[in-house]
């Protein structure tokens, strides 16, 4: 949400972070290495001219755990994580731009569960940029 005006940078930067999010529910398949989640968040910020304002990691599973963290790690979304995705994991997908210099920055996510043939989307939430004046 943008309180104001709207800033066609930071549209600009919603509208790729909406791309690597669906990239990377689509990359959560059962039997694939849970790195590939984060293979497809960084081609498409990569892609876009974003690697550098990109997060090293795209997210993590989430457990029974409540405080003082609710993150189950292992295992964390990053590449080269070996783990295999499996029906029944739980798993909160991030996609992170921070710009510091122009002192930007655009984040989406949803928590997903992965099925016996791919990612069913748990979060209600649209991913939509609304400006609020």
């Amino acid at each position: 949400v943008a309180i104001g005006r709207g800033n066609p940078i930071q549209r600009a930067m919603f509208e790729v972070t909406r791309e690597a999010l669906a990239a990377m529910t689509e990359a959560a398949r059962p039997g694939r290495p849970l790195g590939e989640i984060d293979d497809a968040h960084r081609r498409v910020y990569d892609a876009a001219g974003y690697g550098p304002a990109r997060m090293s990691a795209c997210g993590y599973s989430l457990g029974a755990l409540y405080r003082p963290t609710w993150m189950d790690v292992p295992p964390m979304l990053y590449s080269g994580n070996a783990t295999p995705a499996a029906p029944g994991m739980v798993l909160f997908l991030h996609a992170i731009l921070i710009d510091a210099a122009k002192n930007l920055a655009m984040s989406l996510g949803h928590t997903i569960v992965l099925t016996s043939t791919g990612a069913e989307v748990l979060s209600r939430l649209s991913p939509e940029y609304t400006v609020c004046s």
